[in-house]
């Protein structure tokens, strides 16, 4: 199984605040800028993978809120 298999099976499994504070240590990693280019690569695109899901998920969260809001 490769690493960005692992990443699609993780976001499945994880909740939104572990997925909040891997996509944090990404961020410090890159940001340290001491990982290798392809390292940086592949945690670039874990990154851009699990924001994508934090962002669905508070879409849904608010969609749910409004929902309620307006019963």
């Amino acid at each position: 199984m490769t690493k960005l298999n692992d990443v699609q099976k993780n976001l499945e499994v994880l909740s939104f605040e572990e997925q909040l504070q891997r996509l944090e240590e990404i961020v410090e990693i890159l940001d340290d800028g001491g990982a290798a280019l392809d390292e940086m690569l592949k945690l670039y695109e874990e990154g851009m993978q699990r924001s994508q899901y934090c962002r669905e998920y508070l879409e849904k969260a608010e969609q749910k809120v409004t929902l309620i809001q307006n019963s």
